[in-house]
């Protein structure tokens, strides 16, 4: 499907409304020309109202690439603006949008729902339910730091999948305990949208050890340098790494913040005695120095 955008339609609606404003929109749009109804998943995307600001309900997915990923898998998307409070209660205000992409012989169209909630944790999935579609399977997108706001486990529940961002982690540890009762219960898959930043580090470290043997890369003593802010992603590789090499504990790579904004240098002596490969990830230079371990 295509990815570009091509209109976007928004209003409020009162929360008990949403799916007569969904239907109403639909009709406007499709007077305008024909227009595909597209959904093959609800996407619940959390936000914390204060981490929020005084955004308004059309602007609360600015800064995630939430259309991105629907317009190549079409989902109905929901957004929950949650301030915690400790009594249950109904949505405060709710606005409706209708998101269309593709030319005008093959346009489609994803709806989105904002939802500013005042409530008890306990209070979302009740909120959640009304507005999702029955038919179709639910994922559930952590916009906020897990080691700031910790996810929902009612919520989180909901839906088969849990997305986040750990490049927004401040502590990647607590971030990381904050997610092991999710990943031990099983009953959400975990992803993590920063895994996709690695793609040109890992696929040129494949290319890399085209020319290495097996043996040499798992008794490789393999360094991870990153700048500051980039401790998950560090770690990230570090388990990828870990993982297809099938290293003990004892042998996983060392991780060191590098002071250094510009990181490359720091391993320019280093890698004229290396005996292997050095791979750095641009344009923010998280730098992989490969050494083989003396025998």
């Amino acid at each position: 499907m295509a990815s570009a955008v091509v209109a976007r339609t928004w209003r409020s609606t009162p929360a008990e409304s949403i799916e007569a404003g969904l239907a109403e929109l639909w009709r406007e749009i499709g007077r305008q020309a024909p227009v595909a109804r597209a959904v093959m998943s609800n996407l619940v995307i959390f936000r914390n109202r204060s981490s929020a600001g005084g955004r308004r309900l059309d602007s609360l997915a600015e800064g995630l690439p939430i259309e991105e990923v629907v317009a190549r898998h079409p989902s109905r998307m929901i957004l929950i603006a949650h301030e915690h409070r400790r009594v249950e209660c109904e949505p405060v205000a709710a606005g409706i949008g209708i998101v269309t992409f593709g030319p005008p012989q093959a346009r489609y169209g994803v709806e989105q729902i904002a939802v500013q909630a005042s409530c008890a944790d306990a209070s979302l999935p009740s909120i959640v339910r009304r507005i999702v579609r029955g038919d179709v399977p639910t994922s559930v997108w952590w916009a906020e730091d897990l080691s700031q706001v910790p996810p929902v486990p009612a919520l989180v529940s909901m839906g088969r999948q849990l997305l986040y961002d750990s490049s927004a982690w401040k502590d990647v540890r607590t971030a990381v305990l904050s997610l092991a009762p999710i990943v031990r219960n099983r009953r959400s898959d975990c992803a993590d949208v920063n895994w996709r930043r690695l793609a040109p580090v890992r696929q040129a470290l494949v290319h890399a050890a085209e020319s290495m043997q097996a043996d040499d890369l798992r008794h490789a003593d393999v360094r991870i340098a990153h700048r500051p802010g980039e401790t998950a992603l560090a770690w990230l590789l570090g388990g990828w790494l870990a993982a297809r090499l099938h290293w003990s504990d004892a042998a996983a790579p060392a991780i060191r913040r590098c002071a250094d904004p510009d990181v490359r240098n720091r391993f320019r002596e280093a890698d004229a005695d290396a005996n292997g490969a050095t791979c750095r990830r641009q344009p923010s230079r998280s730098s992989l120095l490969y050494r083989r371990r003396a025998a």
